[in-house]
């Protein structure tokens, strides 16, 4: 049991956030999000793929957690963001500029998106903005917060579609239709975060998807959280148990749901105070022990057994 919540040896400070952070770069779209630690140089960056419909302004609390302790976390809107395609497909006839977060509760709009989450192109635009933006990260830099002396070491960390995304980048293989199978792993990517990810027979994924993902990887799931075609937390849990042992890690929260405690309070997510603090706790310790090597960060992973704090979970490592 771990009733003892995680602390990192970085005490929490004040955060700067940057909107539409290159903007008109070709491959970036309509700019970052990109939030950073305001009294120090960031000791590694995460980029953060967002899920489908949503963009790169959301999941700000848990992106300013990461930032409140040192890291540099840059959020790209991809072009299945609600209102870019709000804009893009007039014919759908939503306000691009409107308030857009019920989408799912207008059944025209949510067929297209669900259109749009099993198109290959879509997949690989997804990869193509990832990578413009790792080509760009000294410039991202500049513009935030500031060169560093040394190489940062980074991490990619995805929701729901955004998971899939950061599969992607951490090394799984998936089938594209009348092509060989792909693989998409960036180098300079150390480390991967997967919540609420997907698991074989979904979007090019199948058995040996995972072979080759041999990095630090924590997957993050609930009791609750279903996949697209009604599998359960196991479904989910695939990334996990299909991936060769080593640094690998699984949190299964007791009855959390696709959004694991409320990403955002906009009135459609459930809040669970208690599995949204696990989250925080869980994802930190991770970017802690692999991007930064602290071995408190470790050594608090390694306790974990059935509860963080309030919320009560099923842990494994391998």
């Amino acid at each position: 049991m771990t009733d003892f919540p995680y602390a990192s040896d970085i005490a929490a400070g004040d955060v700067r956030e940057a909107h539409n952070v290159l903007a008109g770069e070709p491959g970036i779209g309509p700019g970052l999000t990109c939030r950073w630690p305001s009294d120090r140089a960031p000791a590694g960056f995460v980029l953060f793929c967002h899920g489908l419909g949503s963009n790169g302004r959301e999941y700000a609390d848990l992106a300013r957690h990461w930032a409140r302790h040192g890291y540099l976390v840059i959020q790209p809107t991809f072009a299945d963001a609600v209102g870019r395609v709000a804009r893009d497909e007039s014919e759908l006839g939503l306000d691009p500029d409107a308030d857009l977060s019920g989408w799912t509760q207008v059944p025209a709009v949510r067929a297209r998106m669900h259109e749009i989450l099993h198109a290959p192109e879509h997949w690989l635009e997804r990869i193509a903005t990832a990578t413009c933006v790792m080509d760009r990260l000294d410039k991202v830099l500049e513009a935030t917060a500031g060169r560093p002396e040394r190489r940062l070491p980074g991490a990619v960390a995805g929701h729901s579609f955004g998971a899939y995304t950061a599969q992607l980048l951490a090394g799984a293989e998936i089938d594209l239709p009348g092509s060989p199978a792909r693989r998409f792993r960036d180098g300079r990517i150390g480390a991967a975060m997967l919540l609420s990810a997907q698991g074989r027979d979904q979007q090019g994924l199948r058995d040996g998807s995972w072979d080759a993902m041999d990095g630090p990887v924590l997957t993050v799931t609930g009791t609750l959280d279903r996949g697209a075609k009604g599998g359960d937390w196991r479904w989910k849990s695939e990334p996990y148990d299909l991936a060769p042992a080593g640094s690998k890690y699984l949190a299964v929260l007791e009855d959390g749901d696709h959004y694991l405690g409320g990403f955002s309070d906009n009135g459609i997510q459930r809040q669970v105070p208690g599995q949204r603090e696990a989250v925080k706790q869980i994802t930190l310790a991770f970017l802690d022990a692999h991007l930064r090597g602290s071995p408190a960060a470790r050594d608090w992973l390694a306790a974990i057994d059935d509860r963080v704090g309030d919320c009560p979970l099923l842990f494994k490592r391998k």
